[in-house]
């Protein structure tokens, strides 16, 4: 890559699916990265449910491969673009998982993996669908199944790369949807998460994007970073950004972040 640091989280209009139809596309994140030195890679949302599913999700109906020949353009111009993907783990899909890791892992520059729900329909890391969710189950039982899941999803080795390990926390937390008594919700069960990455050789996500909720910090949070760093845990930085703003006024906390973990 053309330069010393790289935003490995970076998500487009065109091709994730929780972005608005007038959101940035690669040309303009690249301007900008360009202009910051900065090497970015593009990790767009692959979810196998919503892409079988909805004739609307970017990826249906095999769209990956124009994902890819458009990425492929573009890098024959840019030197410091990354082509990527943030893939949801199901459980109950990892034969498919296995399957697609087979077909497309040397394709893609990085692939993430990634939890944002376990129930298809609900995903915890949208606050209106979390609280429909906390109609349904218990805030314990959803807090328990994230981290089972999680689990799952490092002991099954599929990814090589783990996203946000503790995205559970953007909205349940003491500035946003408050914990109840029996919620464990302990920084000591974020460090076996990442425990686990480390006894399987996985690179953890220094994740940026908790400073845009109430949470006001980065997943996992600094003094898990620190802990983890000097268990000898891997770590790739991610703004997890979604408009241009965003990336923007991330470029220096990323540098710095990288900084960070050099310093350890």
């Amino acid at each position: 890559m053309k330069f010393k640091f790289t935003d490995y989280h970076v998500h487009t209009a065109k091709w994730s699916a929780d972005i608005e139809d007038n959101g940035p596309n690669f040309e303009d994140y690249i301007k900008i990265a360009e202009k910051n030195e900065i090497n970015v890679c593009f990790l767009e949302h692959y979810e196998l449910y919503s892409i079988e599913k909805d004739k609307t999700n970017p990826f249906y109906n095999g769209n990956i491969d124009n994902y890819l020949e458009e990425l492929d353009e573009i890098k024959e111009t840019y030197d410091f673009i990354y082509c990527g993907l943030e893939v949801e783990y199901y459980k109950d899909r990892e034969i498919e998982l296995l399957e697609f890791m087979d077909d497309y892992e040397k394709e893609l520059d990085f692939i993430g993996g990634t939890i944002h729900e376990w129930i298809s329909g609900y995903p915890i890391t949208s606050k209106k669908k979390l609280i429909k969710f906390l109609e349904k189950k218990r805030m314990k039982e959803i807090i328990d199944e994230y981290f089972e899941t999680s689990e799952m999803m490092i002991n099954s080795q599929i990814f090589k790369n783990i996203c946000h390990i503790d995205t559970i926390f953007r909205y349940i937390n003491e500035n946003d949807i408050k914990p109840e008594e029996d919620c464990d919700i302990s920084e000591e069960r974020v460090l076996e998460l990442g425990r686990l990455c480390i006894k399987n050789n996985l690179c953890i996500e220094y994740n940026l994007s908790g400073k845009r909720f109430p949470i006001g910090r980065p997943f996992p949070s600094k003094t898990i970073i620190y802990q983890l760093l000097k268990e000898g845990g891997k770590f790739f930085v991610g703004s997890d950004s979604h408009s241009l703003d965003y990336f923007e006024s991330q470029i220096t906390n990323v540098k710095e972040a990288y900084k960070y973990l050099n310093s350890i």
